[in-house]
Order: C-alpha cells, then sequence, then structure tokens
C-alpha cells in the first residue's frame, strides 16, 4: 500500500469516524409553554463529557441562548447520575419597554434519577438543573444570574422521551437602571436521541 493512500484512510478516520460517533449520541430537544418556546442540541460527546447549546424564546419580551459543557456520569447508585458544567448564557430582556442585556458564565450543577435502572425498571427519569452566576462572572447589563430547571420524562423507546417541566429564570440587572427580573413557566416536549 503506497504513502498516500494511508494518508488518505487515516485523513478519513480523522474526519469522518468521530462525526459518526458524534451523531450517534446526539439529543434534540423542543419545548413550548404558555408563552415560551425552546430548542436544544446536547451531545454526550465522550461520556462522561456533555457539549450542548440552546435558545429560550419568549413573547413576554425576551430571549436567552446559551451552551454548555459538563462531565455528568453514574455514581453511588443505578440510575443516579449527578454533573458539574459550566453554561454560558446571552439575551435581551425588556422590562418596559427598557432593553436590558443578559450575559454570564454559570457554574452547573445536574441531578437526575432513571428509574428504568432500578428495579422497578419503570420507563420515567427526573431530571434537574441549577444554573449560577455571581456578579463577578456576569457582564453586559448583569449583576446576577439564576436558572432553575425540572423535568419528569416518560421514555417512549430508547431514541424519544416526553416530558414535562418547570423552569424559574432570576436575573438582576444593574444598568441602565437597577431591577429584579424573574419568570417561571411551565412547559412540555419532546426529546430525540440518535
Amino acid at each position: 500500500m503506497n504513502t498516500k493512500k494511508i494518508a488518505l484512510t487515516i485523513i478519513l478516520a480523522v474526519f469522518i469516524f468521530p462525526g459518526i460517533v458524534v451523531a450517534a449520541n446526539t439529543s434534540i430537544g423542543v419545548s413550548v409553554g404558555s408563552s415560551e418556546a425552546e430548542g436544544w442540541v446536547d451531545n454526550p460527546y465522550n461520556a462522561p463529557l456533555i457539549l450542548g447549546g440552546g435558545f429560550l424564546y419568549s413573547d413576554d419580551d425576551y430571549w436567552i441562548a446559551n451552551a454548555h459543557m459538563a462531565v455528568k456520569d453514574e455514581v453511588f447508585v443505578p440510575g443516579l447520575s449527578l454533573g458539574l458544567g459550566f453554561r454560558g448564557v446571552l439575551g435581551e430582556v425588556e422590562i418596559y419597554r427598557r432593553d436590558y442585556e443578559v450575559g454570564a458564565f454559570c457554574l452547573q450543577f445536574l441531578g437526575d434519577y432513571d428509574f428504568r435502572k432500578n428495579a422497578t425498571r419503570l420507563p420515567i427519569s427526573i431530571s434537574v438543573s441549577i444554573s449560577g452566576a455571581p456578579e463577578i462572572l456576569s457582564f453586559r447589563d448583569t449583576e446576577r444570574y439564576i436558572e432553575f430547571n425540572t423535568t419528569f420524562n416518560f421514555h417512549i423507546n430508547n431514541w424519544a422521551t416526553a416530558f414535562a417541566g418547570y423552569r424559574k429564570i432570576d436575573i438582576k440587572f444593574d444598568e441602565p437602571v437597577d431591577r429584579d427580573w424573574d419568570d417561571a413557566a411551565i412547559f412540555g416536549g419532546i426529546k430525540l436521541s440518535f
């Protein structure tokens, strides 16, 4: 075999094979509530590392985009997974016709319990995510950012999950006028994994 064929084989393996592996672990989700819609992509690139991003839009005059990276793995008992990571958020909130810019670099705690992995074998799981950034990790008009998210998941099969959840976002702004803002929502949606 000549060196050109070997080089071509190595290049194809380096660029194509990781793409196939990554695509095989991707989750895409969509959720809707009474006044908002959210979409996201999660990619457990090389377990336990999780990379992802999402976009939340509300007709209550705000939008928030995020990118996150976390390490999450099963600990203590079968079905319980805990994780830590980072979450960057950018967005905009309109309060009384005044725009406030959101920007924060959050620390993130993740947890979920999958009942399919214990003695009950129920096709359900519960997930929790808490993200927070104090003043030192906040920028733009943001002085503090906290987001709490929990979902109850029903696993239809290995590739599809229906869920219902609750989200609360609390932001303190310092410019142009010092103001606290929060939003809470109940939502439902579906997640596809492939």
